[in-house]
């Protein structure tokens, strides 16, 4: 009888699956991790490659802008890469920081830039030690604008411009013989060198700076109402002077031309001994010693050295400044003033007198006869000013 060996064969079969199989599993666990020690060494590589890399690159020094002195709060912040700050030019640490940084700071708000932006944009207005200032900050400790701007305006608080005391205006006072477009170019200067004043001092500043006359009195009778005002009111008064002085310089330009064909031909000793000639002078509407005074106010005449006292102290000549002869009584005086009437810048002094003043006049050309007879006595003695 024969017995089959199929089911012997079977069973071994059966048993030698399951080697197989943990053999395979090893051999791909051996693969795994094979492969897993190869991406390890492949990072670890990739790193030291990384470390060699940057550690061999110099390091960057705090000063320069690699790290911005901004936190992180703030370079987070979008930038528009379109924005274009206007009238700030690069600000190099010698003038008014507060000015530049006011300045800087009312054109940003105008623009409608967020604060962050403000911090960052503030680095293109620099230029010079300013520049290399803000690239010493510390990385990270600005936080808005206000510190930004408080650190500017301590680092560089030496060049802050320094207002003088409005008391400063009393040089720019008007001095004698100045016209009043002189005196306000004068004026301006030092206006914008003082502290702030309200209206009321600086009208008052500019009033008294005025020589005595028809303006300054003007300001007594009406007072602006500021100092706007007050400076339009001179600035028309200096403007109107000078127009009519033009004006009147043709006139008499055009009125002193002679006709052609004959030449008149004076000696210098012919013209002295015309302007020492006394009279007759125009009537005047008012003494000469008041003429006089208004021509000064008008900045027309400038009053000679003071002369010398003669023995009789009677007299005093408010022109020479002396005990000399009586103000309308003076024949330069009156000669000088004739000189501006002529030339019609003396027309307020001239025209229609009241009828209580008829005998000034007479009184004034009986004078005019004594000067000329005093004169003449004057010039043979040769002594003290002439008058």
């Amino acid at each position: 009888m024969e017995i089959s060996q199929e089911p012997s064969s079977g069973h071994s079969g059966s048993r030698s699956h399951p080697r197989r199989r943990a053999r395979e599993g090893a051999q791909a666990q051996t693969t795994e991790l094979d492969e897993t020690r190869g991406q390890l060494r492949n990072l670890q590589e990739e790193f030291a490659r990384f470390r060699d890399e940057h550690t061999a690159r110099p390091r960057v020094e705090q000063s320069t802008l690699v790290r911005a002195p901004f936190t992180a709060d703030v370079m987070a912040q979008p930038y528009p890469l379109d924005l274009q700050i206007q009238g700030n030019r690069g600000y190099d640490g010698r003038t008014d920081p507060e000015v530049h940084v006011n300045d800087y700071f009312h054109n940003m708000s105008m623009m409608g830039v967020s604060d962050a932006v403000m911090c960052r944009a503030l680095y293109s207005t620099l230029s010079g030690r300013a520049a290399e200032w803000f690239r010493t900050l510390q990385p990270g400790s600005i936080a808005d604008f206000n510190a930004l701007a408080i650190k500017f305006v301590r680092k560089f608080i030496t060049s802050k411009a320094v207002k003088k005391s409005y008391m400063y205006l009393e040089k720019a006072k008007q001095l004698e013989g100045e016209s009043l477009v002189d005196f306000l170019v004068k004026w301006k200067a030092p206006v914008g060198e003082v502290e702030q004043m309200d209206d009321a001092t600086a009208t008052h500043m500019l009033h008294i700076s005025l020589r005595s006359g028809y303006l300054y009195q003007d300001f007594i009778l009406h007072p602006p109402s500021s100092y706007e005002e007050a400076l339009r009111r001179v600035t028309d008064y200096a403007n109107a002077g000078e127009a009519n002085a033009v004006k009147r310089s043709q006139e008499v330009g055009s009125s002193s031309r002679k006709p052609t064909g004959r030449a008149e031909i004076r000696s210098d000793d012919d013209r002295s001994r015309s302007r020492n000639r006394p009279g007759p002078f125009t009537a005047l509407n008012r003494s000469a010693a008041e003429a006089m005074q208004y021509a000064q106010s008008c900045n027309l005449i400038k009053l000679p050295h003071p002369g010398r006292d003669r023995p009789d102290k009677s007299k005093h000549c408010a022109y020479h400044r002396c005990a000399v002869h009586d103000t309308e009584e003076c024949v330069q005086l009156r000669q000088l003033l004739e000189e501006l009437l002529n030339s019609g810048k003396l027309d307020k002094c001239v025209g229609r007198r009241e009828e209580g003043n008829k005998e000034t006049d007479r009184r004034d050309r009986r004078r005019s006869h004594r000067r000329s007879d005093r004169s003449e006595r004057d010039d043979r003695v040769g002594s003290g000013p002439s008058g």
